[in-house]
């Protein structure tokens, strides 16, 4: 895999000299998509934007981390820790970006959480950036150096972690939990952009970090500044672009690595094993006139030391079509309706493959200019070896930006 990343990385060095010039904008369009970049990117001297948003959920009382039920979990309050059933309720969620490029070609972005407990945010980037174009000696490639802590550069779920540009306010799909989903690497990555015509182009992403402990969101995910187990991840993402008429992507991401040594005596289940893993997944968004449409399917094998079964196996698939309506008015000038089906399969330590899917239906109102409401209501649905659990979920959710 670290062989196919490095003959990737030369193809990508070696193309540019057999296009035509390319205009800056072009390039910025051709941008790979991250959560933050909507209000940082592209960088200037200096940014700081943010959000904040309220919601309110009415849950099923099973929904939580249950088994195949809905481990990772954006629903707040959550579980009571009296009745220990999911009572709903209000959630506040807040965020600040910060960013700039004080130096020419140098840029830093910071993306700071607030999300339930006000007093523990979570820093999902703290990155800086080097523009290494004017090394390369050619407008059509634009490539930069990125260290820090950023977005795993692997498919296109991670916009789905946050409210801001959550689709359906409160819950990710099923789907992403078929990689180790929503965290945020800490390492080194290369990433830019070839325009290969004025109606085609590539983005690209490189990265080598400290990887991931588990497929859950362990506190170690959340917080950590520092790798602590001596583990490595190797991720890559190529994704084509098409411009005009039809706006597309089409991409493939590829990831690998260590995740536990199988040392920590306080863990127990699966993560009481050592444990490589290996993920690739296409996605796919298109875009043409007022119809939308995001898809992706994601597969990992997480390879055992001393388990009781060799490998486990999950697999992950969601497809979302919308259609937008814009109107020439002050208020109410944008307004979506989303259909989203997403399922998971996972396998368990007994032998056992567990799934669950999603359907459900959203409406995104851009009440004014950064200010949106939205309204989602999910189905969820167990494989039959398990109880079918009471865990829909129905959100509304107010946002504004600045």
């Amino acid at each position: 895999m670290r062989v196919l990343g490095k003959v990737t990385l030369l193809l990508f060095l070696a193309l540019p000299m057999c296009f035509a010039h390319a205009e800056e904008e072009q390039l910025e369009k051709l941008r790979r998509k991250t959560p933050s970049g909507r209000y940082v990117d592209p960088a200037s001297f200096f940014r700081f934007h943010g959000y904040t948003s309220l919601s309110y959920s009415e849950a099923g009382a099973d929904l939580g981390p249950q088994p195949a039920g809905t481990p990772h979990i954006l629903v707040n309050p959550g579980p009571s820790p009296r009745t220990g059933a999911n009572e709903g309720g209000f959630r506040n969620d807040a965020a600040l970006f910060v960013g700039g490029e004080p130096l020419e070609g140098v840029g830093s972005v910071i993306e700071l959480h607030f999300v339930g407990d006000a007093s523990n945010p979570v820093l999902t980037e703290a990155k800086l950036s080097w523009d290494l174009g004017e090394y390369i000696g050619s407008d059509n490639l634009a490539l930069r150096l990125v260290g820090g802590r950023y977005w795993w550069p692997f498919g296109i779920h991670n916009d789905e972690w946050f409210s801001a540009v959550n689709r359906f306010a409160q819950l990710s799909p099923a789907a992403t939990e078929a990689v180790p989903t929503h965290y945020n690497e800490i390492g080194l990555m290369l990433e830019g952009e070839l325009a290969m015509s004025s109606r085609m182009g590539m983005n690209y992403a490189l990265s080598i970090g400290n990887g991931v402990p588990s497929f859950e969101m362990m506190p170690i995910v959340r917080s950590t500044t520092a790798d602590a187990n001596g583990n490595r991840a190797f991720t890559g993402r190529l994704g084509l672009v098409l411009m005009g008429g039809l706006g597309a992507e089409l991409g493939l991401s590829f990831a690998g690595g260590q995740m536990r040594d199988g040392s920590a005596p306080d863990l127990s289940g699966v993560d009481a094993f050592g444990a490589d893993f290996s993920s690739f997944g296409p996605d796919m968004t298109v875009n043409i006139g007022a119809f939308g449409l995001r898809s992706y399917y994601y597969s990992s094998t997480e390879t055992l030391d001393g388990g009781p079964v060799d490998d486990l196996v999950r697999t992950g698939m969601t497809v979302e079509p919308s259609y937008t309506i814009k109107r020439e008015a002050d208020r109410f000038h944008t307004i979506s309706f989303i259909a989203r089906y997403s399922t998971a399969e996972e396998e368990n330590l007994a032998g056992q493959t567990l799934s669950r899917d999603q359907s459900g239906i959203a409406v995104n109102v851009e009440i004014a200019d950064g200010f949106v409401g939205r309204l989602g209501y999910l189905i969820q649905g167990e494989s039959k070896d398990l109880t079918d659990l009471d865990n829909d979920v129905m959100s509304i959710s107010l946002i504004s930006e600045f």
